[in-house]
């Protein structure tokens, strides 16, 4: 905020007291972009491979796929928790728990998207890999009431 203090003529905003509240939202809208763009992007970089005849291949062992799916979704998790632990009023379990549902669920329209798409197919064992991906993000990170958020971890020294 101070940036924008310095710098009236770039923003039209001056620094007065009468534009206080308007830095105040500029400031609010560029956090929701930071917390927000990552997830949103992920989600897109889905769609996009999730949409090509032909996807990239996955490593060459039997359930490379699978494996893939799980870290793809795992990651999306994270990112979408990132964003909702910095909404208002959203307690730390409402987070997980709505994390990890819109993670399943995008897996879900995923493999949905799929049968549009020529030479794919849909494979419910695909969504089940999304599904835990989100989960182990969920158990591992997140379940224990007193574990702290990747906010918290990401603001101590060190």
């Amino acid at each position: 905020m101070r940036v924008l203090q310095k710098l009236p003529l770039a923003t039209g905003l001056e620094a007065g007291p009468a534009n206080r509240y308007s830095l105040a939202m500029l400031n609010a809208a560029f956090r929701k972009l930071f917390y927000w763009l990552p997830p949103v992007g992920w989600a897109a970089a889905i769609f996009v491979v999730s949409s090509l005849s032909s996807p990239p291949k996955t490593p060459g062992f039997a359930m490379g796929d699978k494996l893939a799916h799980l870290l793809v979704f795992a990651i999306l998790a994270l990112l979408i928790h990132r964003g909702l632990a910095q909404e208002r009023g959203l307690s730390p379990a409402r987070a997980r728990w709505i994390a990890f549902l819109i993670t399943s669920i995008y897996g879900a329209l995923d493999e949905f998207h799929q049968l549009f798409v020529p030479m794919r197919t849909v494979e419910f064992a695909d969504w089940i890999a999304d599904t835990l991906g989100a989960a182990a993000v969920f158990l591992t990170c997140f379940a224990r009431p007193e574990a702290r958020t990747l906010n918290d971890a990401a603001d101590e020294p060190g």
